[in-house]
């Protein structure tokens, strides 16, 4: 055999020299599919590459210090001063209220800096600062009022500009500026508030840093050159030996947004994964199409004494080399996207990706590609090997297909088995890879099984009396019949179509319609515990306002679980958030309001005894916690062992004042806190938002006031920008089942060629012929569409209910959506490829031409 490997070369590479006509929907899938993962990947990966170049001016610094509630004590600060320069930033949401008439009120998410900020970059505001003015200069007072700088945001929403006077708690601001950029811009997806700028002398004066208010002090530290920012971290650490106190350095900043992204990449890259799986079955019927148009040729080789092996290392180096090429295509797609969807998202983005090229991400893309195109390769090529030389003299081949070799189906295994482990490797959860996996042989098994039935359910159906109905019916039965690939292939592309459509109708339904019906109409932070029942009391006068709740909040962290530090704890991905800073924690001595305790029992209402906390259900099972467990949390520098007394599931849709952990009764009781407060408004009473604002403003000025539905649309236009984008990638999945339909029809169509000559010979006529075939790939793609109905539903409701955590419902627009792209694709498909077929003349067939 190794003799007769350089004559297989010499042959295959002559059989290239024919053409590869059959073969592009081959070129085609493969391409398409690793563009869109190689795609995914180079932008993911540009984008983690900006962040690592930008991390320092990210986060305004070498390394970051902070903390809640309170600053660092005077022998903390001057700890941190020991490394080299630090600049002090406190970050609080607030109100702001224009003095100008007509004026409004808005929130905004205040941030005030020291003369030393910023230490890294500098910042960008219109009118441009004068050559001798600093940044501390334009933000301090004149006359009394201090200098701000306010996003374009900000002042359209308070109908001022530049030169106006705001006011902010108990200090007036002048607008010097408008801030177009800052240097260590937050890095979150949704920040409640454009920015106002302002200094901490005016942060002083407005008096809202007051103890147990939800402020967060930053001590940004600048080290000299040749210091390692790991090492100076690490010092930190021992040295302020606080669990309170959250030291990180430059590589470890932006979190949230970087896995968000991460996450979100992930998906979309598990989307274009289908459309390359969906593409290996264009693969397969590609390669036994094009094998079939060489079933002469094979035929000629085993006449002439050519052994299995010989014949299949003619034609296997041939499709490796144009899957190659396919991938190759795919590969350098997926790299110019890198280059030019960069300046694009750059407009949306904090931080515009790093364009480049990105080896990992390409080479993954390619791995897919080599693994798919093995994998759906070998068993048509196994299976179209075994013609026999007596078709040479037959002149047609049985329409039956030949199974493929068991070595064929091993390899092809083994293959299928290197996918999933890549699977598993890129996706961002193993939940959502393992989810993808489950579902990707879920719904290959179920449309294997649809095509059966609708096999055997033709073949029982009792046959009208229309001949042309009755041929259709026969026709998804008889021996060859395309039945099973074209529900395969149009069903697998719009199961990724009816998923993604529903999910989208899910999430926005949840966001317009059960939210805003469940949810208060105003949050309120920062009530001071001398005004709460002042408070309550302005409230409920007001003529509209039903129902007003109020819980003491305090901000702690979590440090160790059941003895072991969170550190070194392996915590899933889905509830990361609550150990990965300070978490809201209340206390209370009787059951909330709606709560839903799952295990355990609520402390009676004259408890005195241990730490005891009632914590969400879900990141209890995260964490490993149950009943009687214990965990320590840190609260103002002081650490307190809390044992798990209930479970509650939370549903976070309410929007009610729900906490992740509710402590027992004089645990945090002597704690500076403050009191979160929520408003329910009659819907028919609209005009009571204002009345809300004028007299809670004016009577509370360090009373930070949020709308529920400005805070949703901001939610909405997030949630509308991600769906956008897995609406892309569900676009590419559905043309890579398009290239797939076509490929399969095509095949279905050259193999009913004689079946054609026939029924003209018999004397039908073209519309004959026509309805007969448009009814027969009808009822097959209405098939395919009820089947990737059902499918895409399940699909939604686990991506749904288990990783997005939103109720689920059936919408029936999406549904309509689908059947009617199932019936139309199939019969526009079936009906460019019979015009063709019957475009031709009979004779050249009847005479074997």
């Amino acid at each position: 055999m190794t003799m007769r490997i350089p004559l297989s070369l010499r042959l295959a590479r002559r059989e290239l020299r024919g053409g590869v006509r059959g073969l592009w929907t081959f070129l085609g899938c493969l391409a398409l599919g690793v563009a869109a993962i190689a795609s995914v990947g180079t932008l993911s990966e540009a984008f983690k590459a900006s962040v690592s170049a930008e991390a320092a001016s990210i986060m305004g610094g070498d390394v970051e210090v902070s903390l809640s509630h309170i600053p660092l004590k005077d022998a903390e600060r001057r700890a941190v001063e020991r490394f080299g320069r630090v600049s002090e930033v406190l970050e609080m949401r607030a109100m702001a209220e224009s003095e100008t008439p007509g004026g409004k009120r808005a929130l905004v998410s205040l941030k005030a800096v020291d003369e030393a900020y910023p230490l890294l970059g500098t910042v960008v505001a219109r009118p441009p600062q004068a050559p001798a003015e600093t940044l501390s200069r334009s933000l301090d007072a004149r006359d009394g009022v201090y200098g701000a700088l306010a996003h374009p945001d900000l002042l359209a929403r308070i109908q001022a500009k530049v030169g106006d006077v705001i006011g902010v708690g108990d200090a007036r601001f002048q607008i010097r500026g408008v801030l177009d950029q800052e240097p260590d811009r937050a890095f979150r997806l949704l920040a409640f508030g454009p920015r106002l700028l302002i200094s901490l002398e005016g942060m002083e004066r407005a008096g809202l840093a007051r103890p147990g208010s939800m402020v967060r002090y930053e001590y940004r530290l600048a080290l000299p050159g040749g210091i390692d920012a790991g090492e100076t971290a690490q010092s930190l650490k021992q040295a302020l030996d606080d669990p309170g106190i959250r030291v990180r350095t430059a590589g470890e900043a932006a979190p949230t947004i970087r896995d968000g992204f991460t996450r979100l990449g992930g998906l979309m890259a598990l989307v274009g994964l289908s459309a390359l799986l969906l593409g290996g079955l264009g693969v397969s019927e590609a390669v036994a199409g094009y094998l079939e148009s060489k079933t002469r040729t094979i035929a000629t080789f085993k006449a002439m004494g050519a052994p299995s092996q010989l014949v299949f290392w003619i034609f296997f180096p041939q499709i490796m080399f144009l899957a190659a090429c396919g991938i190759v295509l795919g590969l350098l797609v997926g790299a110019a996207v890198g280059y030019l969807a960069a300046p694009a998202l750059a407009a949306v983005l904090p931080v515009a990706p790093k364009a480049g090229l990105y080896p990992k991400a390409l080479a993954l893309a390619g791995l897919f590609g080599a693994f798919t195109a093995v994998a759906f390769a070998l068993p048509p090529l196994s299976s179209r090997l075994k013609v026999s030389p007596l078709t040479l003299f037959r002149g047609y081949t049985a329409p039956e297909r030949a199974r493929p070799g068991p070595a064929a189906l091993a390899v092809s295994g083994v293959m299928g088995v290197a996918l999933c482990g890549l699977v598993l490797l890129s996706a961002p959860d193993a939940r959502l890879g393992w989810g993808f996996i489950g579902s990707a042989l879920a719904c290959a098994g179920a449309f294997w099984l649809v095509g059966r039935l609708l096999t055997l359910f033709a073949r029982a159906l009792p046959l009208p009396r229309d001949p042309r109905l009755s041929l259709a019916i026969r026709g998804l039965h008889r021996p060859g019949n395309p039945t099973g690939p074209v529900v395969a292939c149009l069903g697998l592309g719009l199961t990724v179509l009816a998923a993604v459509a529903l999910s989208d109708a899910n999430f926005q339904h949840a966001m317009r319609e059960e939210l805003p019906a469940q949810a208060p109409s105003f949050f309120f932070l920062d009530v001071q515990p001398y005004q709460i029942d002042e408070f309550n009391r302005i409230l409920g006068a007001i003529d509209g306002v039903t129902r007003v709740e109020s819980a003491p909040s305090l901000r702690g962290r979590i440090v160790t679980v059941k003895g072991v530090p969170v550190e070194s704890l392996d915590v899933p991905e889905n509830v990361a958030w609550a150990v990965r800073g300070d978490r809201s924690l209340s206390t209370s001595r009787e059951m909330p309001a709606g709560a839903v305790v799952t295990s355990g029992r609520w402390w009676p209402r004259d408890y005195a005894g241990p730490p005891l906390v009632s914590m969400d259900a879900e990141v209890a099972k995260g964490l490993g916690l149950g009943l009687g467990d214990r965990l320590t949390v840190s609260v103002l520098g002081r650490e307190v062992e809390l044992t798990v007394a209930s479970l509650r599931r939370i549903n976070w849709l309410s929007l009610s004042l729900n906490h992740v952990f509710i402590l027992s009764p004089g645990v945090i009781d002597s704690e500076p806190m403050t009191y979160l407060a929520t408003a329910y408004v009659d819907p028919a009473k609209p005009q009571v938002a204002d009345e809300v604002y004028d007299r809670v403003g004016k009577r509370f000025g360090n009373v930070s006031i949020q709308r529920v539905d400005e805070a949703l649309a901001d939610v909405s236009m997030l949630a509308g920008q991600i769906a956008m984008a897995v609406r892309v990638s569900a676009v590419v999945t559905l043309l890579a089942g398009l290239l797939v339909l076509a490929q399969s029809l095509r095949a279905a169509m050259a193999r009913r060629v004689y079946e054609t000559v026939i029924y003209k010979v018999c004397g039908a006529s073209r519309s004959d012929i026509m309805a007969m075939m448009l009814c027969e790939y009808g009822m097959a793609g209405l098939a395919a569409g009820v089947a990737a109905l059902a499918l895409g539903a399940g699909l939604s409701w686990f991506f749904v209910t288990r990783y997005m955590s939103v109720e689920w419902s059936f919408f029936s627009g999406p549904v309509l959506a689908v059947l009617g792209t199932a019936m139309v694709l199939t019969l526009v498909m079936a009906l460019s490829g019979m015009w063709r077929m019957l475009s031709g003349k009979a004779w050249p067939l009847l005479r074997n031409e």
